[in-house]
């Protein structure tokens, strides 16, 4: 997605086949650590909503927001990298917890 500066948007995912994403406490936890680490660094947090399935973010861009970051073969704006890695840290993190393989989002 391309992200514009001072807009504001709402990022949300579902766990895949609506299955839960947050087993515990600690998950909910767990899984803002790193959207403090990946995510807040290229966007200003207006508002968050974490469900046992799913999640919801609103944020505001800012010039962080918009830089863009060479990702492999792919060019992605700050902010979507930082997206990226929260997604593929937790469902890494998840898997080694319930000893599971595969993609935790839809």
């Amino acid at each position: 997605m391309q992200f514009e500066i001072d807009n504001i948007y709402h990022i949300y995912n579902q766990g895949n086949t609506k299955q839960k994403i947050f087993h515990s406490d600690e998950n909910y936890l767990y899984f803002l650590k790193l959207y403090r680490k990946f995510v807040l660094p290229h966007s200003d947090l207006l508002a968050y909503c974490l469900m046992p399935n799913h999640f919801h973010f609103l944020v505001n861009t800012n010039s962080q927001s918009t830089k863009i970051r060479k990702v492999g073969s792919l060019n992605l704006s700050e902010l979507s990298n930082g997206i990226r890695m929260l997604l593929s840290s937790y469902s890494l993190a998840i898997n080694k917890q319930e000893k599971s393989t595969g993609s935790q989002f839809r």
